[in-house]
């Protein structure tokens, strides 16, 4: 007769035998699976056709798809930032004035070293005033050298020299969805700032954006990831963005 204490410690004993069976399983599986990632798969990246899966070019790099995420969008925000600093020195706040009181304020960006700036018409006095450019903080008044009224542009000259300009771009090159930014300048509260804004390409014809702002944008260049101006952006009271072609920029420079 088989006792209950001998059928008690067999199966404990047998209990004992499984687990350390599956224990040495585990433990030789992980083993073996380091040796593969980190020796055999790295040999066989060298042969054609593994030569030619991605996933496996990962493994040889040491490299998993969410650090490779990560690096993309750090590249991509360090892009962004990299555009708009290529302008965001030309940007200025530009204000109308009579009296000490003001008329209109915009934005408005500098084209030419010696002083040749460019900002939405609206900002012109229709009553006899000045205008004032703010650049860093320092007011200084500009001469209205010209206008273009049916595109809503105004050519200003400072009587300054070696200031930083902005890079021109090709409108002919724009695409249904691109990344577009704005920079823009103001002087709300009697504190200068300047202000950035993204967006995407909703209609090629006529040029519309995805995104909506103040009036005071009104003259502010819109930019590429390249930090190329496009554009100026009129913004009418509702925050609806039209954009004039720096095409028609440049043809107030001749």
């Amino acid at each position: 007769m088989i006792k209950l204490n001998d059928m008690s410690a067999e199966c404990e004993k047998n209990y004992k035998k499984i687990f350390a069976f599956w224990a040495l399983v585990f433990l030789v599986g992980g083993i073996a699976g380091i040796i593969f990632g980190q020796l055999i798969v790295p040999w066989l990246t060298n042969f054609r056709p593994f030569s030619a899966i991605g996933w496996l070019g990962y493994i040889k790099n040491g490299t998993t798809i969410i650090n490779r995420t990560e690096k993309i969008y750090l590249t991509q925000d360090l892009a962004y930032q990299e555009a708009i600093d290529r302008v965001v020195n030309s940007v200025v706040a530009v204000r109308a004035e009579l009296n000490k009181k003001v008329l209109a304020e915009t934005s408005g960006f500098i084209l030419t070293s010696d002083g040749l700036i460019v900002t939405a018409n609206s900002v012109v006095p229709k009553a006899t005033g000045q205008i004032l450019v703010v650049r860093d903080n320092k007011e200084s008044e500009a001469q209205l050298l010209g206008q273009d009224k049916e595109n809503g542009l105004a050519l200003l000259k400072l009587s300054e020299t070696n200031l930083p300009v902005v890079n021109f771009g090709d409108s002919a090159n724009l695409k249904l969805g691109e990344m577009v930014f704005l920079v823009g300048a103001g002087t709300a509260n009697e504190t200068f700032s300047k202000f950035a804004n993204v967006g995407f390409i909703k209609t090629l014809e006529p040029l519309t954006l995805t995104i909506s702002e103040s009036p005071s944008a009104s003259g502010s260049p819109l930019i590429n990831i390249k930090g190329e101006v496009l554009g100026l952006n009129l913004v009418d009271k509702e925050g609806k963005i039209k954009v004039v072609l720096i095409e028609r920029v440049r043809e107030l420079l001749k």
